[in-house]
């Protein structure tokens, strides 16, 4: 069994690709996203700074309360793997979790990771406008906040906080099983992105259409009910891949708030190679 987990900040297409990896046929099918597992790594994240302090009174060593943590975790992985038989490879996918990838890397073997990169003026620009459904649903207080009064520093402190961990990560290892994929090479270069994925993940994508709506999905959000659906769905959802939002941002954000993002986000522009287009003011 392969563990497939996809990442990234929200606004930046992981469940285009999840739902696009989901095409193998030997792969679970597109699923809701893995929040509570984010929330048990998020407890061994915490656990290993609590350690420093009382960690001891439980377990020796941090080696300890890892293999302590680890039958945690596996348990889950293969609980949902089951759930999915005869599948080979589960693909699991939750922006919350990107955090958390370094610390799943020292948990579960045999996992790779994919963390999208897209442009966080784009990004930002999808938040404000998906914000409303976020506000009736009266989930995540903080980042209404921020949306509601459009604040762009605090947006690119949200943004770029999915990347930190991972960027901090310095193991070799860990790089060696992730990779980044770039939403607007994904969208617009799609045979090309698809043949990358196929040679880093092992699966065989063949059977996507990139014209056709997901085949192999669980979910029907046209179907559910306003209030259960997810406030980041949007009307493209389930589509054929699509590039009617790259560079949507100049239609949404005004120049100032282009400037900012471009200044509070220059680490992650030289990190994806995208080109600021204003200059930020001093």
């Amino acid at each position: 069994m392969t563990y497939l987990f996809v990442g990234g900040a929200a606004r930046t297409g992981t469940t285009l690709l999840n739902g696009i990896l989901c095409n193998d046929p030997d792969t679970n099918p597109f699923i809701a996203e893995a929040n509570y597992f984010a929330y048990v790594l998020s407890t061994y994240h915490r656990g290993k700074y609590v350690w420093q302090v009382e960690g001891d009174a439980y377990f020796d060593d941090l080696g300890d309360y890892a293999e302590f943590s680890k039958p945690w975790v596996e348990a889950f992985l293969e609980r949902t793997a089951r759930r999915y038989a005869p599948a080979q490879h589960l693909i699991l996918k939750s922006p919350e979790l990107t955090k958390y990838f370094p610390d799943l890397f020292e948990l579960v073997s045999d996992v790779k990771f994919l963390i999208l990169l897209r442009d966080p003026r784009d990004s930002i620009a999808s938040l404000l406008q998906v914000g409303q459904k976020l506000k009736r649903r009266a989930e995540n207080p903080t980042l209404v906040k921020m949306l509601e009064t459009s604040d762009m520093v605090a947006l690119c402190q949200f943004f770029k906080s999915y990347y930190q961990p991972c960027h901090r990560c310095d193991s070799e290892a860990f790089w060696h099983r992730t990779r980044y994929v770039k939403y607007e090479g994904l969208v617009q270069h799609p045979t090309a992105a698809i043949e990358q994925l196929e040679a880093f993940t092992g699966l065989s994508l063949k059977q996507f259409d990139p014209h056709q709506t997901w085949q192999r999905s669980y979910l029907d959000f046209d179907r559910l009910p306003e209030r259960y659906q997810p406030w980041w769905s949007t009307q493209l959802y389930g589509k054929g891949i699509s590039t009617a939002s790259v560079g949507r941002y100049r239609q949404i954000l005004s120049d100032e708030q282009i400037q900012i993002i471009e200044r509070e986000c220059a680490d992650y522009f030289a990190l994806a190679g995208y080109t600021p287009h204003l200059h930020a003011p001093q």
